[in-house]
């Protein structure tokens, strides 16, 4: 018996990667699967000619507003649960995943009595003998701070066995979709970060493990929908407001005060470093200091009313 799995893309103006991405999954050895994308893409012409390619082998919703990653993803599962599959895979648009890995997803997940979600070895797109991302485990409990596992580290199988972690990420994971009955979609406080360390905290909350294995394997171009992450204020403040708000969502009140304070002085530093570059006549650093202060600033506004997250972002 092959299991009816069910698979969510989320795209925003990428037609190429998430291309590339769907023929990698109708060229997967499990051929029960149901391909759902979520098309945020703001250019109606390219929604159509992509709807008109794959119309007779991929389900393609074309969105009439941007519903954001989140929103994305939650609407995929009111679509998946049409179809009720035993599994559900999702997936980054801009990755390419091997032949293989749905079935050692599959098989992995099943050794935890289905109990689990699973990832596997993700390695860099364009460097695809360089690990990019094998889960990630503490660095520091208290504050929810965690260290990326293999990141930049030419595989020599270094992480080659099955293993659980204490965070993993959601460009590449399988779970049984009785979960999502169990726990729900992701949180709309979240639009594009944390909102997978969220649903993974309940998960956990539920006695479900986070679980790699090294069989399922991943090419990841990463983050081709943002352009990239090296400070990018778009970016950063997300990243503030998201980091902040899933620590006060899963942290005691003392813990996520150190941690409150550990970002206030993180910003306090990096405007700090801005002013001295506008000073030598350096601005872009700046902009960059902005959109973590703003990030800040969205947080404590958020506390109050606790309203969900809109994808408004000052910094488009």
């Amino acid at each position: 018996m092959e299991y009816k799995v069910g698979v969510i893309l989320v795209n925003y103006n990428q037609e190429d990667f998430t291309s590339k991405c769907i023929d990698s999954l109708l060229s997967s050895s499990h051929k029960n699967i149901h391909i759902n994308v979520i098309d945020n893409s703001n250019s109606k012409e390219n929604q159509i000619q992509f709807k008109e390619y794959y119309s007779n082998k991929v389900n393609i919703h074309l969105m009439v507003e941007n519903l954001g990653y989140v929103g994305g993803i939650n609407f995929g599962f009111t679509l998946v649960e049409k179809i009720d599959p035993e599994y559900l895979l999702i997936l980054n648009n801009d990755t390419i995943i091997d032949e293989y890995a749905i079935e050692r997803l599959i098989s992995c997940c099943k050794i935890f009595e289905n109990k689990a979600i699973v990832t596997g070895k993700v390695y860099h797109y364009d460097n695809p003998e360089v690990l990019q991302d094998v889960g990630s485990v503490f660095s520091n409990k208290k504050l929810m701070l965690f260290k990326r596992l293999g990141l930049n580290e030419l595989d020599n199988g270094q992480y080659d066995r099955i293993d659980m972690r204490d965070m993993i990420d959601d460009k590449f994971w399988l779970f049984p979709f009785k979960l999502y009955k169990e726990i729900g979609g992701y949180s709309n406080y979240f639009w594009f970060n944390s909102e997978q360390a969220d649903f993974a905290l309940r998960a956990k909350g539920k006695g479900y493990k986070l679980i790699y294995t090294p069989e399922a394997k991943l090419y990841h171009k990463g983050s081709a929908s943002i352009g990239g992450l090296n400070d990018n204020p778009k970016q950063a403040y997300w990243t503030i407001q998201s980091s902040l708000i899933l620590r006060y969502l899963h942290l005691s009140r003392w813990n996520f005060f150190v941690y409150y304070l550990f970002i206030v002085q993180s910003i306090l530093r990096t405007i700090l470093k801005a002013l001295f570059y506008k000073w030598n006549g350096e601005k872009d650093l700046m902009l960059y200091a902005k959109s973590k202060y703003k990030g800040l600033v969205y947080f404590n506004h958020w506390i109050l009313k606790k309203h969900q997250n809109s994808g408004e972002n000052p910094f488009d």
